[in-house]
C-alpha cells in the first residue's frame, strides 16, 4: 500500500446533493473514465523517448476497463497492470466480486479514488480498500476528519515513509481471506488511558470553557475488520487541566495486521457540541509493550506541540 494523494478537481456544474445508488455508480464511471483518459495522456507524455525494453522494466501500463468486472478484474500470468475505480464502484464490486479483487491487487495496483460528488472534500473509509489488499487508496488531503485521520495513521507505519507492505495472508493464493467472515480472536489488545497533560500551554485558559477549568473525556477503539471495529470511553473528569483517567480497555482481535489504534479526547460540555482536543491514530501491529507518552494531532493532522498522553499497552 502507499501514500496517495488526491488530485482537487472542478468544475462548471454543481452535482445534486442526493443520488441514487445507481446514478452515483453511473458518475463514478464516468470519473473513472476521465482519470483513465488524464493517466494515458499523463503516460504518454512521462515515456515520450523512452527505449521499449527499459520501459517495460520502469512502467506498469495502464488497463481502461471494460465495464464487466469479471473481465475487469481477470488475472493475466503473463502480465501486470493496474487499474482506476471509483469509489462506489469499487464499493459494488466488493460485494459482488471481493474474492477477484484480491486475486488481482496479488499480482496488479488497483487505485481507488473518491467520488466527485463529495463536495465538501469529505472521505470514505480507506479500510474498505486495505481490506481487499488495494494499493492505492487515494484520499481528499483537504478533507480533514475521522476518514482522513485512518490514513495518516496507517502511514505512521514503517518509520511514515509513505509505503506499508501489506499483510501476508492478502497474498496467499492457496486460501483466499474474506473480511466480512467471522473469523477467531488472534490476539487481545488492553489499551490503559491514565492520564494526559499539554492543554495548558497549547490553548487559552478560556478555549474549553469560559468559566472553568475543562472537562475531559478520552474515546479509544479500533479501527480494522468490521469484526474489530469497535470504540469505547472513559468517564469524564471534571474541573481539571491534567485529567487522571486510569481506565482499561480490553480489545479482543481477529486482524490485528489491519487494525488501527484510535484515541481522540473531547471536552464535555452540557449545552453544546462538545470540544475537539486532539486525536491520534496508531497501527497496532507497531505498538510495543508496556507504558507510552502518546503525542496527539490537531483536527488538521498537525501534531499538538504539548499535549500529550500516558497510556499502557499489553498484547495477550
Amino acid at each position: 500500500m502507499v501514500a496517495q494523494r488526491r488530485r482537487v478537481c472542478g468544475g462548471t456544474r454543481s452535482p445534486t446533493t442526493r443520488l441514487s445508488c445507481e446514478s452515483d455508480v453511473q458518475v463514478s464511471e464516468k470519473d473513472t473514465e476521465r482519470y483513465v483518459e488524464e493517466d494515458e495522456e499523463m503516460e504518454k507524455k512521462v515515456q515520450q523517448g523512452v527505449n521499449g525494453e527499459y520501459k517495460s522494466l520502469i512502467s506498469i501500463s495502464l488497463t481502461r476497463r471494460k465495464h464487466d468486472m469479471d473481465q475487469d478484474l481477470k488475472v493475466d500470468p503473463e502480465k501486470v497492470s493496474r487499474m482506476s475505480l471509483g469509489e462506489a464502484a469499487y464499493e459494488k464490486a466488493t460485494i459482488t466480486h471481493g474474492s477477484e479483487i484480491i486475486k488481482f491487487t496479488q499480482r496488479n495496483l488497483l487505485r481507488i479514488f473518491p467520488k466527485t460528488t463529495r463536495i465538501t472534500s469529505s472521505n470514505y473509509n480507506p479500510l474498505m480498500g486495505w481490506r481487499y489488499g488495494a494499493q492505492m487508496v487515494a484520499a481528499n488531503m483537504q478533507g480533514h476528519g475521522r476518514k482522513l485521520w485512518l490514513t495518516q495513521g496507517m502511514f505512521r507505519a514503517n518509520g511514515g515513509c509513505g509505503y506499508v507492505k501489506k499483510p501476508d495472508f492478502l497474498m496467499n493464493t492457496d486460501k483466499m481471506f474474506d473480511p466480512r467472515s467471522k473469523l477467531p480472536v488472534k490476539t487481545r489488545l488492553k489499551v490503559t488511558v491514565y492520564m494526559g497533560d499539554g492543554w495548558r500551554f497549547d490553548f487559552r485558559k478560556t478555549h474549553f470553557d469560559k468559566c472553568s477549568p475543562p472537562d475531559f473525556y478520552a474515546r479509544v477503539g479500533i479501527a480494522g475488520v468490521v469484526a474489530d471495529t469497535m470504540m469505547k470511553e472513559t468517564k469524564v473528569i471534571m474541573d481539571n487541566w491534567i485529567p487522571t483517567w486510569d481506565h482499561e480497555f480490553e480489545f479482543p482481535l481477529s486482524v490485528p495486521e489491519l487494525a488501527l489504534l484510535r484515541v481522540e479526547v473531547h471536552e464535555s460540555d452540557n449545552h453544546q457540541k462538545d470540544d475537539f482536543a486532539g486525536q491520534t491514530c496508531l497501527p497496532v501491529w507497531e505498538l510495543r509493550s508496556g507504558i507510552r507518552s502518546v503525542r496527539l494531532y490537531a483536527r488538521d493532522g498537525e501534531v499538538l506541540r504539548s499535549v500529550k498522553l500516558l497510556m499502557r499497552f499489553e498484547f495477550s
